[in-house]
Parts: structure tokens; C-alpha cells; sequence
């Protein structure tokens, strides 16, 4: 009797100096409001908020704007942000499902976006399955009305908090993320990075994804600029490809040139060469999609930065499709002292490819002009020296049984008659 009386004294004791946690909403609710009331009044203690004296009636607006520029923040406001930036997070920002486990491949296909937030909610959440879930979504359904924890369509921003979850866990500076894994192949792997871009701009989030390209590891970090370099060229590269006008491309293209040019030039030029070499691509394959004349020469004027030998091709090019002035007077500037270009394609194909439409551009434009003397340099110069990618040949790779009907003097009339046709064209 006398040990149990002593059991429930210590017991009791014990409950004063250890009260058990609350476990109704109401009393959690009241924990939270106490511990914020406490925070906030600690910040009031170590950092009061400066004196916010009104002006006087007769101070002008533009004072006014000055005198509120220099009053202090205000500790409740920092307080707040504190702590909706903490409840915001995934692991506090939702109640994970008792069930939820790694097997359940029904959650994950019915409703991917609710079943990441139950992994990240319970800490089991890892990239893979940030990929995963991204892969799943477009195929999934949209979620049943009534649903635990469901999220109406405009709260559904999966990509947005994918982004957030990385930035919160450390995930986003993580080897894991930053350096593309090879396939069995050799090639790399469609990373995480590659699904979120689209989301992110369809969303109208580009807060990510400038942070992550403009990512400086510090001294003792485990990967350096060299290891960096390949994630963001394939970065900025993607939000090119993802822009949904040709307008939000050169945004994005400028900036991140202007970034290159705020003292960090080296680490960037890369990225930017990537970058401007498939926007100069989107710009020669349809020339006619529309945009801001500004933004265009904003280009245009960029490519002395990250361009060197092949700098004189591509800005010609660039004179060729302007959208508001085509102006081919480069390009045959080009023609006519192409000695030193001529020797820099002879082991790049694409380069080849890129000088005859060039070539044939200028042409084209020099006869909408009526300068036609100047179209047959250019046509001339196509012929001479890419007779191989403007003419029709026989290839040997032809079977033999298809071109035995096919004389030897048959191919070289039609050789011939196409020449001609190319004479002929340029004496109109």
C-alpha cells in the first residue's frame, strides 16, 4: 500500500513538472497561440521597432515616402513571416495519412501530388519520387472533391512546392540534384530539373529557378563551378525550350546574360553559348513567330559577349530574319571574304548547314531587293562550295537492284538539268 501511494505521489509530481502534451485541437491551438505571443514579445525585447512620428501636414509626398522608407520593420510582421514561412512547409503544412506507405501505388496513381505531400509530411520524401510524382501527374485525375486533405485547382501548384521542399530540405544544393546521372547508354538521364522547368513557368514561379542557376558553392563545398557548369547549361537551355512566347525566351536569355555580366562572366559563358545557340536555332527554323523588336536586338547586340569565332555567321543570320528590317548586306559581306569561315565548317556538319541556309537566305532577300547581281555571288558560292547539300546525288547506299534501271548517263543528265535549273534561276 505503501508503494503504491508512492507511485501515484511521484506520478503526480511528475505530471506538474512534465505535463503531458495537449491532444485536443483546442488546446493546440492554444500551445501555438502562447509560443507566438512569447516569440513576438521576445523580438519586441531584443529588437524594439523605431519611432514612427507622422509628418507634418505641410511635408510633400515625396518626403513622406522617404520618412517611411527609413522606419525600422516591425518585429510582429518579422514574427509573422517567421512563422507562416515555417507552418507553410510541407512537413508541418499537412497531416500525413496513418496509412501512407511506400507501397501504396493506388495513392500514387490516383492523386501523385497528395501522396508526395504525405511523404514529404512523414520525411520519407526524396528526389526520385519528387520525379516520380511529376511523371504521374499528367495522367492523373483530378482530385475527388471532399477528399483529406485534397486542394482546390488553385491551390494545386505541385511544381511550385516541389521547389519549396527542395529549398527547405537542402535538397537543392545536394549532388543528387545539381549532377546528371548517366543511363545504362551513356547518355544523361531526364533529371528532376528537366520536369520542373515547364511546371514552374507555366505557374509564373521563375524565383527557383534563377536561384538554382545562380547557385556559387562555397569553399569546401563537395562539387565546384566545373561540376555546375553542365546543370546550368541544361538549365537555362530548358527554360528556353519551355518559354511560351518568343518575348518571355529573349527575357530569359537576357536575364541571365545580364547576370553573366555582374562579375561572373566565366562561370556563365557556357550556359549562355548553349542557351543562345538553340534561341538562334528557334529564330532561323520560324523566323515569322512574332516579338518585340526591342527584345530582338537586345539579342542581337548579347551575342559580343558569349560568341567568338562564329560570332560574324551568327549575327548575319541575325540581320537575315530581323523581324522588322531583313538586311542580307552581312551576310554577303560574308560571301565575298569567306576564306577563313570556310575552314572552320569542314569538320562541323552543322556549321556547314548553317552558312547554305545563310547563303540561300541572303540570296533570297537580295532578289526581293532586285539586287539580283549580288543573289548570284550568293547562289554561286552555294554551289561551289556545298554542291553536296544543294544538288540531288545517287548515294551508294542505294541497293543495287533499285539503280540498275538507272544508267550512268541517266544520273548525269539529271545532274546536269539541275545545275540549269539553278543557272536559270539565277538569270531571273
Amino acid at each position: 500500500m505503501q508503494a503504491a501511494a508512492a507511485r501515484r505521489t511521484l506520478s503526480s509530481l511528475a505530471s506538474k513538472i512534465h505535463p503531458q502534451l495537449p491532444l485536443t485541437p483546442r488546446e493546440s491551438q492554444q500551445l501555438l497561440n502562447l509560443l507566438t505571443t512569447s516569440f513576438r514579445s521576445h523580438l519586441d525585447r531584443e529588437y524594439p521597432s523605431g519611432p514612427s512620428e507622422a509628418p507634418p501636414a505641410s511635408t510633400s509626398t515625396q518626403l513622406v515616402k522617404v520618412e517611411k522608407s527609413r522606419r525600422l520593420p516591425s518585429s510582429y510582421d518579422s514574427a509573422s513571416e517567421h512563422i507562416d514561412s515555417i507552418l507553410s512547409n510541407p512537413l508541418f503544412a499537412r497531416k500525413p495519412s496513418r496509412r501512407v506507405s511506400d507501397l501504396a501505388a493506388a495513392s500514387a496513381l490516383n492523386d501523385p501530388f497528395a501522396w508526395f505531400l504525405d511523404q514529404a509530411a512523414i520525411g520519407t520524401a526524396d528526389i526520385p519520387k519528387a520525379a516520380l510524382c511529376l511523371d504521374l501527374l499528367p495522367r492523373s485525375q483530378n482530385t475527388t472533391k471532399g477528399r483529406r486533405g485534397s486542394l482546390s485547382n488553385s491551390d494545386r501548384r505541385p511544381a511550385s512546392m516541389i521547389a519549396e521542399w527542395l529549398r527547405t530540405s537542402g535538397r537543392e544544393t545536394s549532388k543528387e540534384f545539381l549532377i546528371s546521372q548517366l543511363s545504362t547508354k551513356g547518355a544523361p538521364r531526364r533529371n528532376l530539373v528537366n520536369r520542373l522547368v515547364p511546371l514552374l513557368l507555366f505557374e509564373g514561379n521563375h524565383a527557383p529557378l534563377w536561384r538554382w542557376y545562380a547557385y556559387e558553392p562555397e569553399e569546401g563545398d563537395m562539387l565546384n563551378q566545373a561540376q555546375l557548369s553542365p546543370f546550368k547549361c541544361q538549365l537555362l537551355k530548358e527554360m528556353i525550350n519551355a518559354a511560351r512566347t518568343r518575348d518571355e525566351a529573349f527575357a530569359i536569355f537576357q536575364h541571365a546574360f545580364q547576370l553573366a555580366e555582374a562579375g561572373k562572366r566565366n562561370a556563365y559563358v557556357k550556359s549562355l553559348q548553349v542557351a543562345g545557340a538553340r534561341l538562334v536555332d528557334m529564330i532561323v527554323s520560324d523566323p515569322q513567330v512574332p516579338c518585340t523588336p526591342e527584345f530582338y536586338e537586345q539579342f542581337a547586340l548579347s551575342t559580343r559577349g558569349w560568341l567568338f569565332a562564329w560570332k560574324p555567321v551568327v549575327q548575319a543570320m541575325l540581320c537575315l530574319c530581323n523581324p522588322t528590317e531583313p538586311d542580307p548586306q552581312p551576310a554577303l559581306k560574308i560571301i565575298k571574304n569567306a576564306d577563313s569561315f570556310l575552314a572552320s565548317t569542314h569538320s562541323k556538319p552543322s556549321r556547314q548547314r548553317f552558312l547554305v541556309r545563310m547563303c540561300l537566305g541572303a540570296a533570297q532577300q537580295l532578289i526581293k531587293e532586285e539586287k539580283l547581281a549580288d543573289a548570284q555571288i550568293a547562289m554561286q558560292f552555294t554551289k561551289e562550295h556545298f554542291e553536296d547539300l544543294v544538288l540531288i546525288k545517287y548515294h551508294s547506299s542505294v541497293p543495287h537492284q533499285m539503280n540498275r534501271g538507272v544508267p550512268e548517263k541517266k544520273k548525269i543528265q539529271e545532274e546536269q538539268r539541275n545545275i540549269a535549273l539553278l543557272d536559270g534561276f539565277l538569270a531571273t
